[in-house]
Order: C-alpha cells, then sequence, then structure tokens
C-alpha cells in the first residue's frame, strides 16, 4: 500500500481512539510519575512506560502484516543501537506472558540486537480492539501492500461485525476506498499475488476487479505485468465490451483471437478492434495525430 501518513502525535495519537484518558497510561493503568512540583515535560506516554524483558513477548498472530522489510528492519536496529528504543510498543498481558499489540518490528529489531527488556504499555483490550489497533499502527507506521490492508479490514468486518463505514471512520480513510480494498478480494489467486508483489498497482486492480470472466482478467493482468498502463488498460476493457455488445451471436471471437486484440493494445498503445472471428473480420488500429499515426507505422517496420 503506498501510504505515506505519518502517525502524527505518536503512540499516544494512535492509543487514543481506544483509550478515555491517556493521561492515566502505565502498566496495568498506573498512572505516569510526575517529576517535582507535578509539572513534567514528559511525553506521558513515554512516562508511562516500563521495561518489560523480551524473552515474555510474544507475537500478535493476527498481525495484518505477513512480510517485514529486511533493509528496514536493519535501519531500525542501527537506530536502536545508537539510540535505544524511542517509542514504547503496545503489550497485553496473556497470563504470565505477553503478547504485542503494536510495535513488533521494534520488539523484532531490539532481539536482533541483542537487547533483554524493551519499554512497553500494557493495557487490556479486547479482542476487537488489539484487530483495529494492530491494523491501524501497520498502516499508520509503514507500508502494507493492498492485499494485506484488505485481508485486514476484511478481518475487522467479518471477524468483529464492523461495518465498511466504521471501518472507514477507524483507519481514516474513505468509505469507498475500504470497498475498493475488499474487491481486491475477489480477484483471481495469480492476480492478488501479482498485486502483493508490486507487478501490478493498486490502479490496475480497480480495474481488473470489474472482469467477472476471469480468464480474460488474468491475461489483461499478465499484460499490465508486462507494462501496460492503467489507461491502456481502461482501453483494452473498453474495447472487449465494445465487441461483445457489437457482434453477431454467430461469430463469437476465441480467447486467442480477444488474447490477440489485447495484445495488439498493448503494443500500439492505441485502441485496437478486431471484428469478426477465427475465420474472417478486419482489424482497426486508431490514431489520433499525424505523429501518432508515424509512432505506429514505426512500430509496424515503416
Amino acid at each position: 500500500m503506498s501510504n505515506n501518513k505519518g502517525l502524527g502525535k505518536g503512540l499516544g495519537a494512535l492509543i487514543s481512539l481506544f483509550d478515555e484518558d491517556i493521561e492515566e497510561l502505565g502498566p496495568k493503568g498506573a498512572p505516569a510519575s510526575p517529576k517535582s512540583g507535578g509539572q513534567s515535560d514528559q511525553d506521558p506516554i513515554k512516562a508511562g512506560a516500563t521495561e518489560i524483558a523480551i524473552d515474555l513477548i510474544d507475537n500478535n498472530s493476527s498481525q495484518p502484516r505477513r512480510v517485514f522489510n529486511s533493509d528496514e528492519l536493519a535501519e531500525l536496529e542501527q537506530s536502536i543501537r545508537a539510540n535505544g528504543v524511542i517509542q514504547p510498543i503496545l503489550l497485553q498481558r496473556v497470563g504470565s506472558r505477553y503478547m504485542i499489540v503494536a510495535g513488533e518490528r521494534r520488539w523484532r529489531a531490539s532481539k536482533n540486537v541483542g537487547l533483554k527488556t524493551i519499554p512497553a504499555l500494557v493495557r487490556d483490550y479486547t479482542n476487537k480492539q488489539v484487530a483495529e489497533i494492530a491494523l491501524v499502527e501497520n498502516l499508520m507506521r509503514s507500508d502494507l501492500n493492498e492485499i494485506e490492508v484488505a485481508l485486514g479490514i476484511k478481518k475487522l468486518v467479518d471477524a468483529h461485525g464492523m461495518t465498511q463505514e466504521q471501518v472507514s471512520k477507524v483507519l481514516g480513510i474513505s468509505r469507498s476506498a475500504v470497498a475498493n480494498y475488499l474487491r481486491y478480494l475477489g480477484l483471481p489467486t495469480e492476480v492478488q499475488k501479482m498485486l502483493e508483489a508490486n507487478q501490478i498497482s493498486a490502479g490496475h486492480a480497480k480495474i481488473l476487479a470489474g472482469i467477472e470472466n476471469v480468464i480474460q482478467c488474468l491475461s489483461l493482468a499478465r499484460s499490465c505485468a508486462s507494462g501496460m498502463s492503467v489507461r491502456e488498460l481502461e482501453a483494452a476493457v473498453q474495447n472487449v465490451k465494445v465487441n461483445a455488445g457489437a457482434i453477431n451471436p454467430k461469430l463469437r471471437q476465441s480467447l486467442e483471437l480477444k488474447q490477440f486484440e489485447l495484445a495488439l493494445t498493448h503494443m500500439f498503445a492505441t485502441k485496437v478492434s478486431i471484428a469478426g472471428n477465427d475465420s474472417k473480420g478486419k482489424i482497426v488500429i486508431e490514431y489520433a495525430s499525424q505523429k501518432d499515426l508515424e509512432r505506429i507505422m514505426k512500430k509496424c517496420g515503416q
């Protein structure tokens, strides 16, 4: 997911969505200790943190992030070696141990550099709140790909009974954006993997999600992965719709012919139409100017 939105005020901005009074944050709800005179220039979140043994902490099996970038993790490790863990992680007590609610990257990096303890806030949340915080924290702190976000949103909807409107408010995105994420999960598995691997863009995926024919969707997705732009994809999809409505049922095109039409559209970067069937028909290549015609002729070796 291309999301450069920062966390803003830090951990406090995140957990304020779920805690009524941030000033009371601390291990098991203990208030932060003020300096003499009752005033403190410390961040109340940091002041309320306590050191927790790293070997008592477990990751969250419901963590929406499935891939942790090794380069980003290495940078975080270098920062921790130089400055320590600046921002506490958020934990929930589970028996005699603790589960990470937010901050798994800091926990992983701290383990890798050999720290024995890590600053943390220990809170009591419902399962629903844990899932919400984990997803929101990932969205705000480090980029998730579209499929990871979509799966996280689906879990909020299916497992926790949230409406799309509620999800949009929690995540700070529009309801239409929430709906688009969920539509990605209706794409064929191969296309989802392309999106997850950044072989196609979210713009491509949004258009592909509207194609009901799985074979056509896969064919177009492969063309996108090979370099077809979003604009070219829109033209190709429009071609398919026009031809589907204009061709006599007796002249239905084969899959190979349709794929050839899509390949030509991609190759010439303009609208290409094939009218007819495997036995007879015509190919029309459109151009918008003399310069455009010269470009097409050059591609044909003229």
